[in-house]
């Protein structure tokens, strides 16, 4: 009968390797090397994983759950304070160490991003952000904040896109702190008349 599996292991061998994909990338990472930086045998890492390919997958399960943890939902019924909110909140996420490694790894036209090409865009289709932009936005063009030719995929898209180009030319601690507002104003979001008392 086989032991039952140690939680803190299986949690100090899926951070190690999920610090071993951002430090050393999908090429370089071997399940040798996850068990080198987690401090373990080898056979511990070999008996969670299969192949370099599990491990990737058991790794994109553990960072989508620390970006779950990371978003809130849309806090009301305010169309631009939403639509505000969840560009804010896309801010915040790529600005975040694990946001830029994965999705870089699909645009890759390497052999090892086209191995794992199908998890990558599964991972990036569940997106946790792009489920709270593409609401807001609906949202929005359906209450005449965005123009009722926008449309939520394309714009979810392009916030997402500005933001990762941003992030490869200037580090997210420069980031204008008014770069949600400019990009929906790019979108042509109206935001609401503040009267004056």
């Amino acid at each position: 009968m086989p032991r039952p599996r140690d939680p803190e292991l299986d949690t100090k061998i899926i951070e190690a390797a999920t610090e071993e994909f951002h430090t050393v990338g999908y090429g370089a990472m071997s399940l040798a090397s996850i068990a080198v930086r987690a401090d373990v045998r080898p056979g511990a890492v070999y008996t969670r994983f299969r192949d370099k390919r599990d491990a990737l997958r058991a790794i994109l399960e553990h960072v989508s759950t620390l970006r779950a943890e990371r978003l809130r939902t849309l806090p009301g019924d305010d169309p631009y304070e939403n639509l505000l909110y969840a560009t804010r909140e896309t801010h915040n996420s790529v600005s975040w160490e694990h946001a830029f490694t994965i999705p870089a790894l699909a645009i890759m036209g390497t052999e090892e991003a086209d191995e794992v090409r199908d998890l990558i865009r599964d991972d990036m289709a569940s997106n946790r952000q792009m489920g709270l932009l593409r609401p807001a936005i609906e949202q929005a063009v359906a209450e005449g904040v965005l123009p009722d030719n926008v449309s939520a995929s394309y714009a979810a898209a392009m916030i997402l896109g500005a933001y990762f180009t941003f992030r490869l030319g200037v580090d997210s601690e420069h980031w204008p702190d008014d770069m949600p507002e400019k990009l929906l104003q790019t979108l042509g979001a109206k935001a609401p008349e503040t009267s004056a008392n």
